[in-house]
């Protein structure tokens, strides 16, 4: 619930943790993009249509950087703020850093033909849509967390159960990196191959590991 005072300072006061959905939404479209990207490299479709994704993606990365300029660059003072304002500065940080994670994947992909066999390209496909999940159960969290911090409206308990689903979420694509690598250095690729898949994977495990880390700090901002 907010203080007395807070309550009365006018909607724009606190617009800056709506913001945080605003920022969430290229992110997760860029997340979904990388799934169609992969498809297009290890089913050598049209370079034309690759390189679109890409050019898509670059987009949605500086719709990102300013929505996350904008709400860092008018917030309140520190005591008016409703969360801990440390806490909010990381989770724009950690939003951001899952489309960063998808950029980078998407680069690794494009350095070079993508040569893998079936069975291997099938588990990086399990593995993205995995970490995709992961950035989709984010937003339920977040969402439900802003009502919570807000309005006091909603389930606490609920709330941390979309939190800990992330989390668990993030567990699978743990173990599927692990496979993949595993996977990679088995398959009889040349090395140059095999270190292109490992560099994408650990990417896209990057991509699911800020988007838990965002849950954890959602998690405090609750919790203060």
């Amino acid at each position: 619930m907010l203080p007395p005072f807070l309550r009365f300072a006018g909607p724009r006061r606190q617009d800056y943790l709506p913001g945080l959905l605003d920022h969430y939404r290229p992110v997760a479209r860029g997340m979904a993009l990388l799934h169609e990207a992969l498809k297009h490299a290890v089913n050598k479709r049209p370079e034309k249509g690759f390189r679109v994704l890409i050019g898509e993606i670059d987009i949605l990365e500086a719709e990102a950087d300013k929505v996350k300029r904008r709400i860092r660059n008018h917030l309140p003072a520190g005591f008016l703020m409703v969360v801990d304002k440390t806490l909010f500065l990381n989770y724009t940080g950690r939003q951001d850093n899952i489309l960063d994670a998808v950029q980078e994947a998407v680069t690794w992909l494009a350095l070079a033909p993508f040569e893998v066999p079936p069975a291997l390209a099938e588990a990086m496909t399990t593995s993205v849509a995995e970490a995709a999940e992961t950035v989709t159960r984010l937003h339920k969290a977040l969402a439900e967390g802003i009502e919570l911090i807000l309005h006091a409206k909603g389930d606490r308990g609920a709330t941390k159960k979309h939190i800990q689903d992330v989390r668990g979420q993030h567990l699978k694509v743990v173990k599927a990196k692990r496979g993949l690598i595993a996977a990679a250095y088995a398959s009889g690729m040349e090395f140059g191959r095999v270190y292109q898949v490992i560099r994408f994977v650990e990417y896209v495990y990057r991509a699911s590991h800020n988007a838990e880390g965002c849950a954890d700090i959602l998690r405090a901002m609750l919790a203060r």
